[in-house]
Protein backbone atom coordinates (compact mmCIF):
# COMPACT_ATOMS: atom_id res chain seq x y z
CA UNK A 1 0.00 0.00 0.00
CA UNK A 2 1.30 3.56 -0.96
CA UNK A 3 1.39 6.02 1.56
CA UNK A 4 0.77 9.47 0.66
CA UNK A 5 2.43 12.26 2.55
CA UNK A 6 2.04 16.38 2.10
CA UNK A 7 5.44 18.41 0.70
CA UNK A 8 6.64 21.55 1.20
CA UNK A 9 4.00 23.59 -1.38
CA UNK A 10 1.05 21.75 0.08
CA UNK A 11 1.71 22.59 3.51
CA UNK A 12 2.06 26.45 2.38
CA UNK A 13 -1.51 25.67 0.78
CA UNK A 14 -2.86 24.65 3.77
CA UNK A 15 -1.11 27.38 6.13
CA UNK A 16 -3.45 29.71 8.43
CA UNK A 17 -2.99 33.14 6.92
CA UNK A 18 -1.68 36.51 9.12
CA UNK A 19 -4.44 36.93 11.46
CA UNK A 20 -6.60 34.10 11.02
CA UNK A 21 -7.44 31.32 13.99
CA UNK A 22 -7.49 27.96 13.33
CA UNK A 23 -10.60 25.99 13.59
CA UNK A 24 -9.66 22.72 12.85
CA UNK A 25 -6.73 20.47 11.31
CA UNK A 26 -7.10 17.12 10.22
CA UNK A 27 -8.80 14.90 7.73
CA UNK A 28 -12.81 15.28 7.91
CA UNK A 29 -13.52 18.75 8.79
CA UNK A 30 -15.65 20.30 11.10
CA UNK A 31 -18.98 21.47 12.38
CA UNK A 32 -19.03 24.41 14.87
CA UNK A 33 -20.15 28.03 15.38
CA UNK A 34 -18.25 31.29 16.23
CA UNK A 35 -19.43 34.44 18.29
CA UNK A 36 -18.47 37.89 18.25
CA UNK A 37 -19.15 40.83 20.97
CA UNK A 38 -19.76 43.31 18.13
CA UNK A 39 -20.74 43.09 14.54
CA UNK A 40 -18.06 41.71 12.66
CA UNK A 41 -17.41 40.47 9.18
CA UNK A 42 -15.56 37.08 9.38
CA UNK A 43 -14.16 35.14 6.69
CA UNK A 44 -14.63 31.71 7.05
CA UNK A 45 -11.71 28.86 5.11
CA UNK A 46 -11.66 25.72 4.24
CA UNK A 47 -8.71 24.34 2.37
CA UNK A 48 -7.80 20.54 1.61
CA UNK A 49 -5.23 18.59 -0.11
CA UNK A 50 -5.65 15.04 -1.45
CA UNK A 51 -4.20 12.29 -3.76
CA UNK A 52 -5.98 10.83 -6.37
CA UNK A 53 -6.12 6.71 -5.82
CA UNK A 54 -7.92 6.29 -9.48
CA UNK A 55 -8.60 7.44 -12.33
CA UNK A 56 -10.97 10.95 -12.63
CA UNK A 57 -10.06 11.38 -8.52
CA UNK A 58 -11.37 14.78 -7.19
CA UNK A 59 -12.00 16.44 -4.08
CA UNK A 60 -14.77 18.83 -3.39
CA UNK A 61 -14.75 21.76 -0.13
CA UNK A 62 -18.27 22.64 0.97
CA UNK A 63 -18.74 25.14 3.43
CA UNK A 64 -22.85 25.39 4.99
CA UNK A 65 -24.21 28.46 6.53
CA UNK A 66 -27.94 27.95 7.56
CA UNK A 67 -29.28 26.02 4.21
CA UNK A 68 -26.94 27.82 1.48
CA UNK A 69 -23.66 26.36 0.43
CA UNK A 70 -20.06 27.61 -1.26
CA UNK A 71 -18.23 24.87 -2.85
CA UNK A 72 -14.51 24.15 -4.42
CA UNK A 73 -13.15 21.93 -6.09
CA UNK A 74 -10.11 20.45 -7.71
CA UNK A 75 -10.46 17.44 -10.37
CA UNK A 76 -10.96 14.92 -11.98
CA UNK A 77 -7.38 14.29 -12.33
CA UNK A 78 -4.91 11.23 -13.48
CA UNK A 79 -3.88 8.52 -10.54
CA UNK A 80 -1.56 9.85 -8.02
CA UNK A 81 -1.99 13.55 -8.73
CA UNK A 82 -2.28 15.81 -5.60
CA UNK A 83 -5.73 17.90 -5.51
CA UNK A 84 -6.22 21.10 -3.76
CA UNK A 85 -9.01 22.83 -2.97
CA UNK A 86 -10.01 25.93 -0.88
CA UNK A 87 -13.35 28.08 -0.26
CA UNK A 88 -14.41 31.04 1.98
CA UNK A 89 -17.50 33.03 2.21
CA UNK A 90 -17.40 36.13 4.31
CA UNK A 91 -20.64 36.50 6.69
CA UNK A 92 -21.84 39.21 8.92
CA UNK A 93 -21.84 38.11 12.58
CA UNK A 94 -24.07 40.28 14.64
CA UNK A 95 -23.03 41.09 18.12
CA UNK A 96 -24.14 38.15 20.62
CA UNK A 97 -25.36 36.03 17.74
CA UNK A 98 -23.93 32.43 17.56
CA UNK A 99 -23.33 31.70 13.56
CA UNK A 100 -23.37 27.63 13.13
CA UNK A 101 -21.39 26.42 10.23
CA UNK A 102 -20.04 22.88 8.85
CA UNK A 103 -16.45 22.66 6.28
CA UNK A 104 -15.81 19.62 5.20
CA UNK A 105 -13.90 17.64 2.59
CA UNK A 106 -15.83 14.68 -0.30
CA UNK A 107 -13.81 13.18 -2.22
CA UNK A 108 -14.22 11.09 -5.01
CA UNK A 109 -11.35 8.40 -5.68
CA UNK A 110 -9.12 10.03 -3.66
CA UNK A 111 -7.71 10.04 -0.16
CA UNK A 112 -7.86 13.13 1.82
CA UNK A 113 -4.65 14.15 3.20
CA UNK A 114 -5.31 17.45 5.04
CA UNK A 115 -8.41 19.47 5.74
CA UNK A 116 -7.49 23.00 7.60
CA UNK A 117 -10.72 25.33 8.73
CA UNK A 118 -9.62 29.02 10.01
CA UNK A 119 -11.36 32.06 10.47
CA UNK A 120 -10.36 35.87 10.74
CA UNK A 121 -12.01 38.70 11.35
CA UNK A 122 -11.65 41.59 8.69
CA UNK A 123 -12.26 45.34 9.63
CA UNK A 124 -15.98 46.47 9.33
CA UNK A 125 -16.75 49.87 9.21
CA UNK A 126 -20.47 49.90 10.51
CA UNK A 127 -23.10 51.76 8.15
CA UNK A 128 -25.11 54.71 9.46
CA UNK A 129 -27.97 53.42 11.70
CA UNK A 130 -30.53 55.10 9.48
CA UNK A 131 -29.27 55.12 6.21
CA UNK A 132 -30.79 57.03 3.49
CA UNK A 133 -33.31 55.50 1.52
CA UNK A 134 -32.56 53.92 -1.18
CA UNK A 135 -28.77 53.25 -0.59
CA UNK A 136 -27.14 50.61 -0.70
CA UNK A 137 -26.28 48.22 1.89
CA UNK A 138 -22.37 47.18 3.26
CA UNK A 139 -21.47 44.37 0.66
CA UNK A 140 -21.22 42.07 3.82
CA UNK A 141 -24.14 43.09 5.29
CA UNK A 142 -26.34 41.80 1.90
CA UNK A 143 -25.19 38.13 2.33
CA UNK A 144 -21.97 35.73 1.59
CA UNK A 145 -19.52 36.60 -0.68
CA UNK A 146 -17.48 33.87 -1.42
CA UNK A 147 -14.23 32.84 -3.40
CA UNK A 148 -12.99 29.98 -4.92
CA UNK A 149 -9.40 28.88 -5.84
CA UNK A 150 -8.66 25.75 -7.22
CA UNK A 151 -4.95 24.15 -7.40
CA UNK A 152 -3.62 21.36 -9.10
CA UNK A 153 -0.27 19.84 -8.77
CA UNK A 154 0.08 17.28 -11.47
CA UNK A 155 3.61 15.05 -10.49
CA UNK A 156 4.32 13.39 -7.42
CA UNK A 157 2.31 13.57 -4.51
CA UNK A 158 5.05 12.71 -2.13
CA UNK A 159 5.52 9.15 -1.38
CA UNK A 160 7.02 7.83 1.55
CA UNK A 161 7.48 4.32 1.78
Amino acid sequence: MSHYKLNDADEHFLNVPQGGALISAGASGTETWIERDRDMVVRIAVHTVAVATAEAGSVEVCIEIGGDRARGQDGPAPVETTLRASQSVQVLVKAGERLAFKAYPNASHAMVLRTVVWAADLKYDRAPEAPARGAPEHPAAAGAAATTTNQRQAASPGRAA
